[in-house]
């Protein structure tokens, strides 16, 4: 589990324009999301590692939540079981206050 939390913490997500134009080569894997517009047409967004997440350390390990911290960022990552959206609610709602309680508690 702190595996997968660590990989969700380092993902960047830059600002992108779908105007930006990429070039695919053949015989690299990419990793992105695909949208398949009414018209047929299909929209690619590709991911893009950054440098700061690298640079990341979990400075708090709640039982849902972390918080990574670098020189000029915070990531707060929530791991929530996925269930009905009323019991989803309630436990982003209590583990939010719980991270909230935390982040209260450190000293930047």
């Amino acid at each position: 589990m702190a595996d997968i939390v660590k990989e969700l913490a380092g993902i960047e997500m830059p600002e992108y324009s779908e105007d930006e134009k990429f070039k695919l080569e053949v015989g690299i894997t990419y990793k992105g999301s695909f949208k398949l517009k009414q018209d047929g047409q299909i929209t690619v967004r590709p991911y893009k590692q950054g440098t700061k997440p690298g640079q990341l350390k979990k400075v708090v390990d709640g039982d849902q939540h972390a918080i990574f911290e670098s020189r000029n960022l915070l990531r707060i990552v929530f791991t929530i079981p996925k269930t009905n959206m009323e019991q989803v609610r309630k436990r982003f709602k209590e583990e939010f206050f719980e991270c909230y309680k935390d982040l209260c508690e450190l000293e930047l």
